[in-house]
Protein backbone atom coordinates (compact mmCIF):
# COMPACT_ATOMS: atom_id res chain seq x y z
CA UNK A 1 0.00 0.00 0.00
CA UNK A 2 0.95 3.28 -1.06
CA UNK A 3 2.07 6.12 2.08
CA UNK A 4 -0.79 8.17 -0.26
CA UNK A 5 -3.47 5.67 0.80
CA UNK A 6 -1.84 4.23 4.31
CA UNK A 7 -1.21 7.84 6.10
CA UNK A 8 -2.60 10.43 3.39
CA UNK A 9 -6.49 9.01 3.22
CA UNK A 10 -6.98 8.52 6.54
CA UNK A 11 -5.14 11.29 7.73
CA UNK A 12 -7.86 13.59 5.45
CA UNK A 13 -10.50 11.81 6.99
CA UNK A 14 -10.13 12.41 10.10
CA UNK A 15 -9.28 15.97 9.01
CA UNK A 16 -12.71 16.10 7.41
CA UNK A 17 -14.89 14.71 10.52
CA UNK A 18 -12.98 18.00 12.33
CA UNK A 19 -13.87 20.34 9.53
CA UNK A 20 -17.52 19.28 10.31
CA UNK A 21 -17.71 19.68 13.83
CA UNK A 22 -16.24 23.22 13.44
CA UNK A 23 -19.15 24.72 11.91
CA UNK A 24 -21.55 23.88 13.74
CA UNK A 25 -19.80 24.86 17.26
CA UNK A 26 -18.83 27.87 15.22
CA UNK A 27 -23.23 28.49 13.97
CA UNK A 28 -24.04 28.53 17.83
CA UNK A 29 -21.95 32.09 18.43
CA UNK A 30 -22.47 33.50 14.70
CA UNK A 31 -26.31 33.22 15.72
CA UNK A 32 -25.83 35.39 19.33
CA UNK A 33 -24.55 37.96 17.06
CA UNK A 34 -26.62 40.73 15.23
CA UNK A 35 -27.13 40.25 11.64
CA UNK A 36 -23.79 41.34 9.80
CA UNK A 37 -23.41 42.67 6.27
CA UNK A 38 -20.39 43.10 3.77
CA UNK A 39 -17.75 40.52 3.80
CA UNK A 40 -18.82 39.50 7.64
CA UNK A 41 -15.49 40.56 8.68
CA UNK A 42 -17.49 42.88 11.37
CA UNK A 43 -18.77 39.59 12.35
CA UNK A 44 -15.80 37.91 12.40
CA UNK A 45 -14.21 40.45 14.90
CA UNK A 46 -16.69 40.10 17.45
CA UNK A 47 -16.54 36.68 17.29
CA UNK A 48 -12.92 36.18 18.25
CA UNK A 49 -14.27 37.42 21.67
CA UNK A 50 -16.72 34.67 21.85
CA UNK A 51 -14.88 31.21 23.38
CA UNK A 52 -17.34 29.15 21.89
CA UNK A 53 -16.40 30.70 18.69
CA UNK A 54 -12.61 30.53 19.56
CA UNK A 55 -13.46 26.51 20.31
CA UNK A 56 -15.06 26.25 16.92
CA UNK A 57 -11.19 27.36 15.55
CA UNK A 58 -9.05 25.74 17.56
CA UNK A 59 -11.16 22.45 15.90
CA UNK A 60 -10.29 24.28 12.63
CA UNK A 61 -7.01 24.84 13.56
CA UNK A 62 -6.41 20.74 14.54
CA UNK A 63 -8.33 20.26 11.10
CA UNK A 64 -5.48 22.53 9.26
CA UNK A 65 -2.45 20.87 10.74
CA UNK A 66 -3.64 17.33 9.29
CA UNK A 67 -4.66 18.43 5.71
CA UNK A 68 -1.25 19.94 5.57
CA UNK A 69 0.51 16.95 6.28
CA UNK A 70 -2.51 14.66 3.94
CA UNK A 71 -1.26 17.32 1.13
CA UNK A 72 2.33 16.44 1.66
CA UNK A 73 1.76 12.57 1.23
CA UNK A 74 -0.81 12.69 -1.12
CA UNK A 75 -2.18 14.37 -4.32
CA UNK A 76 -4.83 17.16 -3.89
CA UNK A 77 -6.97 14.84 -6.55
CA UNK A 78 -7.07 12.68 -3.59
CA UNK A 79 -7.09 14.43 -0.48
CA UNK A 80 -10.04 17.44 -1.78
CA UNK A 81 -13.06 15.42 -2.43
CA UNK A 82 -12.22 13.73 0.80
CA UNK A 83 -12.67 16.95 2.90
CA UNK A 84 -16.20 16.77 1.49
CA UNK A 85 -17.14 14.44 3.86
CA UNK A 86 -16.96 17.07 6.48
CA UNK A 87 -20.64 17.46 5.20
CA UNK A 88 -22.12 14.44 6.73
CA UNK A 89 -20.42 14.90 9.60
CA UNK A 90 -21.83 18.49 9.85
CA UNK A 91 -25.26 16.83 8.98
CA UNK A 92 -25.36 13.91 11.54
CA UNK A 93 -24.12 16.36 14.43
CA UNK A 94 -27.04 18.28 13.75
CA UNK A 95 -29.70 15.39 13.33
CA UNK A 96 -28.19 14.19 17.06
CA UNK A 97 -28.26 17.87 18.59
CA UNK A 98 -31.49 18.56 17.49
CA UNK A 99 -33.40 15.32 16.99
CA UNK A 100 -34.06 15.94 13.43
CA UNK A 101 -34.53 13.21 10.82
CA UNK A 102 -32.64 12.79 7.61
CA UNK A 103 -34.59 11.30 4.98
CA UNK A 104 -34.19 8.65 2.33
CA UNK A 105 -32.64 10.87 0.29
CA UNK A 106 -30.24 12.35 2.87
CA UNK A 107 -28.94 8.59 3.37
CA UNK A 108 -29.14 7.66 -0.29
CA UNK A 109 -26.34 11.23 -0.69
CA UNK A 110 -24.36 9.86 2.88
CA UNK A 111 -24.20 6.53 0.69
CA UNK A 112 -22.97 7.85 -2.72
CA UNK A 113 -20.45 10.18 -0.83
CA UNK A 114 -18.98 6.76 1.30
CA UNK A 115 -18.72 4.86 -1.97
CA UNK A 116 -17.01 7.53 -4.13
CA UNK A 117 -14.13 7.72 -1.44
CA UNK A 118 -13.80 3.83 -1.78
CA UNK A 119 -13.59 4.01 -5.29
CA UNK A 120 -11.17 6.98 -4.74
CA UNK A 121 -9.19 5.41 -2.59
CA UNK A 122 -9.25 2.34 -5.67
CA UNK A 123 -8.24 5.14 -7.99
CA UNK A 124 -5.19 6.01 -6.42
CA UNK A 125 -4.43 2.71 -5.19
CA UNK A 126 -1.34 2.18 -8.01
CA UNK A 127 0.11 5.91 -8.47
CA UNK A 128 -0.69 8.83 -6.12
CA UNK A 129 1.57 11.45 -6.75
CA UNK A 130 2.08 14.78 -5.18
CA UNK A 131 2.94 16.94 -8.23
CA UNK A 132 4.60 20.28 -8.56
CA UNK A 133 4.65 23.48 -6.62
CA UNK A 134 3.04 26.21 -7.80
CA UNK A 135 5.00 29.06 -9.31
CA UNK A 136 4.97 32.48 -7.46
CA UNK A 137 3.09 33.71 -11.17
CA UNK A 138 -0.30 31.34 -10.64
CA UNK A 139 -0.09 31.91 -6.57
CA UNK A 140 -0.60 35.85 -7.22
CA UNK A 141 -3.06 35.27 -10.18
CA UNK A 142 -5.21 33.15 -7.61
CA UNK A 143 -4.84 36.14 -5.24
CA UNK A 144 -6.43 38.49 -7.53
CA UNK A 145 -8.93 36.61 -9.94
CA UNK A 146 -10.03 35.05 -6.06
CA UNK A 147 -10.16 38.31 -4.85
CA UNK A 148 -12.47 39.49 -7.62
CA UNK A 149 -14.84 36.66 -7.36
CA UNK A 150 -15.40 36.91 -3.77
CA UNK A 151 -16.03 40.15 -3.72
CA UNK A 152 -18.93 39.81 -6.80
CA UNK A 153 -20.29 36.96 -5.27
CA UNK A 154 -20.75 38.77 -1.54
CA UNK A 155 -21.92 41.71 -3.09
CA UNK A 156 -24.64 40.24 -4.94
CA UNK A 157 -25.34 37.80 -1.95
CA UNK A 158 -25.73 40.75 0.31
CA UNK A 159 -27.94 42.22 -2.50
CA UNK A 160 -30.46 39.05 -2.22
CA UNK A 161 -30.07 38.75 1.58
CA UNK A 162 -31.67 42.39 2.00
CA UNK A 163 -34.59 41.35 -0.69
CA UNK A 164 -34.90 38.34 1.50
CA UNK A 165 -33.69 35.73 -1.47
CA UNK A 166 -32.52 33.45 0.42
CA UNK A 167 -31.58 31.00 -2.27
CA UNK A 168 -29.33 33.93 -3.66
CA UNK A 169 -27.93 35.10 -0.42
CA UNK A 170 -27.16 31.21 0.24
CA UNK A 171 -25.57 30.27 -2.93
CA UNK A 172 -23.35 33.43 -3.29
CA UNK A 173 -22.00 33.09 0.45
CA UNK A 174 -21.34 29.46 -0.46
CA UNK A 175 -19.68 29.95 -3.59
CA UNK A 176 -17.40 33.43 -2.62
CA UNK A 177 -16.55 30.92 0.76
CA UNK A 178 -16.07 27.51 -1.52
CA UNK A 179 -13.49 29.65 -3.98
CA UNK A 180 -11.85 30.88 -1.16
CA UNK A 181 -11.20 27.84 1.07
CA UNK A 182 -10.37 26.02 -2.22
CA UNK A 183 -7.49 28.72 -2.89
CA UNK A 184 -6.70 28.33 1.01
CA UNK A 185 -6.77 24.82 0.23
CA UNK A 186 -4.01 25.07 -2.82
CA UNK A 187 -1.49 27.38 -0.54
CA UNK A 188 -2.32 24.44 2.08
CA UNK A 189 -0.39 22.29 -0.54
CA UNK A 190 1.69 24.24 -0.89
CA UNK A 191 3.29 24.11 2.75
CA UNK A 192 2.78 20.52 2.46
CA UNK A 193 4.87 20.13 -0.43
CA UNK A 194 7.50 22.21 1.84
CA UNK A 195 7.08 19.80 4.81
CA UNK A 196 7.43 16.76 2.30
CA UNK A 197 10.55 18.75 0.61
CA UNK A 198 11.98 19.25 4.29
CA UNK A 199 11.80 15.95 4.74
CA UNK A 200 14.09 15.13 2.19
CA UNK A 201 16.28 17.57 3.33
CA UNK A 202 15.72 19.87 0.02
CA UNK A 203 14.46 22.97 1.72
CA UNK A 204 14.01 24.43 4.73
CA UNK A 205 9.81 25.95 5.73
CA UNK A 206 11.17 29.23 6.70
CA UNK A 207 11.73 29.12 2.60
CA UNK A 208 7.99 29.69 2.50
CA UNK A 209 8.09 33.53 3.97
CA UNK A 210 9.38 34.57 1.21
CA UNK A 211 6.81 33.14 -1.09
CA UNK A 212 3.06 34.75 -1.97
CA UNK A 213 2.25 31.03 0.49
CA UNK A 214 1.33 32.17 3.81
CA UNK A 215 -0.11 35.17 2.52
CA UNK A 216 -2.28 33.98 0.35
CA UNK A 217 -3.23 31.30 3.02
CA UNK A 218 -3.99 33.77 5.87
CA UNK A 219 -5.77 36.30 3.63
CA UNK A 220 -8.59 33.53 1.78
CA UNK A 221 -8.76 31.66 5.41
CA UNK A 222 -9.71 35.02 7.03
CA UNK A 223 -12.30 35.72 3.80
CA UNK A 224 -13.47 32.33 3.70
CA UNK A 225 -14.08 32.24 7.55
CA UNK A 226 -16.11 35.43 7.38
CA UNK A 227 -17.99 34.46 4.24
CA UNK A 228 -18.88 31.05 5.87
CA UNK A 229 -20.47 32.88 9.10
CA UNK A 230 -22.40 35.27 7.08
CA UNK A 231 -23.28 31.97 5.22
CA UNK A 232 -24.10 30.63 8.77
CA UNK A 233 -26.44 33.17 9.80
CA UNK A 234 -30.25 32.85 9.21
CA UNK A 235 -31.50 30.23 7.38
CA UNK A 236 -28.88 30.12 4.69
CA UNK A 237 -26.89 27.36 6.43
CA UNK A 238 -28.78 24.44 4.63
CA UNK A 239 -28.16 25.80 1.18
CA UNK A 240 -24.46 27.78 1.93
CA UNK A 241 -22.84 24.75 3.70
CA UNK A 242 -23.41 22.21 0.22
CA UNK A 243 -22.15 25.16 -1.85
CA UNK A 244 -19.55 25.39 0.10
CA UNK A 245 -18.44 21.80 0.32
CA UNK A 246 -18.40 21.42 -3.29
CA UNK A 247 -16.67 24.17 -4.84
CA UNK A 248 -13.42 24.08 -2.23
CA UNK A 249 -13.69 19.94 -2.94
CA UNK A 250 -13.75 20.23 -6.72
CA UNK A 251 -12.06 23.40 -7.71
CA UNK A 252 -8.36 21.87 -6.37
CA UNK A 253 -8.67 18.30 -8.28
CA UNK A 254 -9.48 20.78 -11.37
CA UNK A 255 -6.45 22.58 -10.73
CA UNK A 256 -4.15 19.97 -9.66
CA UNK A 257 -4.81 17.87 -12.79
CA UNK A 258 -4.08 20.83 -14.91
CA UNK A 259 -2.06 23.44 -13.70
CA UNK A 260 0.42 21.19 -11.01
CA UNK A 261 1.06 18.54 -12.97
CA UNK A 262 -0.86 15.70 -10.75
CA UNK A 263 -0.72 12.53 -12.95
CA UNK A 264 -4.33 11.26 -13.07
CA UNK A 265 -5.17 7.86 -12.73
CA UNK A 266 -4.99 5.23 -16.01
CA UNK A 267 -6.99 2.46 -17.34
CA UNK A 268 -9.51 0.95 -14.73
CA UNK A 269 -8.28 3.32 -12.12
CA UNK A 270 -9.10 6.54 -14.20
CA UNK A 271 -13.04 5.19 -14.58
CA UNK A 272 -13.17 4.46 -10.82
CA UNK A 273 -11.72 8.31 -10.45
CA UNK A 274 -14.60 9.76 -12.55
CA UNK A 275 -17.18 7.47 -11.08
CA UNK A 276 -15.92 8.87 -7.99
CA UNK A 277 -15.83 12.11 -8.57
CA UNK A 278 -19.68 11.70 -10.02
CA UNK A 279 -21.05 9.90 -6.81
CA UNK A 280 -19.38 12.72 -4.49
CA UNK A 281 -21.42 15.27 -6.01
CA UNK A 282 -24.08 13.73 -6.32
CA UNK A 283 -23.85 12.91 -2.73
CA UNK A 284 -23.33 16.63 -1.81
CA UNK A 285 -26.46 17.55 -4.25
CA UNK A 286 -28.64 14.84 -2.12
CA UNK A 287 -27.73 16.31 1.61
CA UNK A 288 -28.06 19.78 0.14
CA UNK A 289 -31.23 18.71 -1.54
CA UNK A 290 -32.68 16.98 2.11
CA UNK A 291 -31.39 20.21 4.16
CA UNK A 292 -33.14 21.90 1.53
CA UNK A 293 -36.49 19.95 2.07
CA UNK A 294 -36.04 19.94 6.06
CA UNK A 295 -36.08 23.88 5.99
CA UNK A 296 -39.16 24.20 3.59
CA UNK A 297 -40.93 21.53 5.56
CA UNK A 298 -40.66 23.67 9.27
CA UNK A 299 -41.32 26.80 6.99
CA UNK A 300 -44.33 25.39 6.29
CA UNK A 301 -45.40 23.78 9.45
CA UNK A 302 -44.92 27.53 11.01
CA UNK A 303 -46.87 29.09 8.23
CA UNK A 304 -49.51 26.76 8.35
CA UNK A 305 -50.10 28.04 12.26
CA UNK A 306 -52.56 31.09 12.87
CA UNK A 307 -51.56 33.13 15.89
CA UNK A 308 -54.61 31.91 17.58
CA UNK A 309 -53.67 28.64 16.81
CA UNK A 310 -50.06 28.68 18.63
CA UNK A 311 -49.28 27.68 22.12
CA UNK A 312 -48.56 30.69 24.31
CA UNK A 313 -45.11 29.63 24.38
CA UNK A 314 -44.79 30.47 20.48
CA UNK A 315 -46.26 34.14 21.12
CA UNK A 316 -43.88 36.68 19.53
CA UNK A 317 -41.45 38.32 22.06
CA UNK A 318 -42.84 41.18 21.68
CA UNK A 319 -46.28 40.15 23.15
CA UNK A 320 -44.77 38.75 26.13
CA UNK A 321 -44.06 40.14 29.30
CA UNK A 322 -39.77 40.36 30.03
CA UNK A 323 -40.46 37.65 32.53
CA UNK A 324 -41.50 34.97 30.30
CA UNK A 325 -38.68 36.02 27.49
CA UNK A 326 -36.43 33.04 26.62
CA UNK A 327 -33.19 35.48 26.69
CA UNK A 328 -34.77 37.83 29.17
CA UNK A 329 -31.58 38.33 31.48
CA UNK A 330 -29.26 36.13 29.45
CA UNK A 331 -27.90 37.56 26.34
CA UNK A 332 -25.35 35.10 25.98
CA UNK A 333 -27.20 31.46 26.39
CA UNK A 334 -24.83 28.48 27.00
CA UNK A 335 -23.94 25.42 24.68
CA UNK A 336 -27.50 23.81 25.37
CA UNK A 337 -29.48 26.88 24.62
CA UNK A 338 -31.07 28.17 21.38
CA UNK A 339 -30.64 31.72 21.82
CA UNK A 340 -33.81 34.52 20.46
CA UNK A 341 -32.68 36.97 17.97
CA UNK A 342 -35.80 37.83 16.83
CA UNK A 343 -36.07 38.60 13.16
CA UNK A 344 -33.37 39.16 10.46
CA UNK A 345 -32.43 40.24 7.02
CA UNK A 346 -33.09 36.58 5.54
CA UNK A 347 -36.23 36.05 7.83
CA UNK A 348 -39.77 37.85 6.58
CA UNK A 349 -40.82 40.35 8.80
CA UNK A 350 -42.57 39.51 11.80
CA UNK A 351 -41.81 36.11 12.24
CA UNK A 352 -40.23 35.02 15.98
CA UNK A 353 -37.10 33.14 15.40
CA UNK A 354 -36.99 31.42 18.87
CA UNK A 355 -37.59 27.95 19.65
CA UNK A 356 -36.48 24.21 17.94
CA UNK A 357 -38.19 24.98 15.00
CA UNK A 358 -35.68 28.05 13.96
CA UNK A 359 -33.04 26.17 14.79
CA UNK A 360 -33.97 23.17 12.45
CA UNK A 361 -34.76 25.88 10.28
CA UNK A 362 -31.27 27.90 10.33
CA UNK A 363 -29.38 24.38 10.71
CA UNK A 364 -31.24 22.21 8.50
Amino acid sequence: MSKALALGLPTAMVSAALYGVAPLVQARAARREEESSGLGLGLLARLVLRPLWLLGLAVEAASFLLEVYALSVAPVAMVAPVMALDMIVFTLLAQRVLGERISLTGWLGVGSMVAGVGLLAYAFARRAEVGAAASTDVLLAFLVLGLIFALVCAFFANVAAARHMIAGAAFGFGAAAGVCYAIATLATRQIGLAVNDRRDGQSALADLLTTPTPYVLVLFSVLALGLQQRGLQGRAAVIAFPVTSGVSAFLPVTLGLTLFGEPAPDGAQRVAFVVAMVMVAAGIAALGRDRMAANRSVDELEGAASPADRPDSDRPDSERPDSERPDFGRPDSDLGQLPHHGDDSWNPPGRADGGQSAALRELG
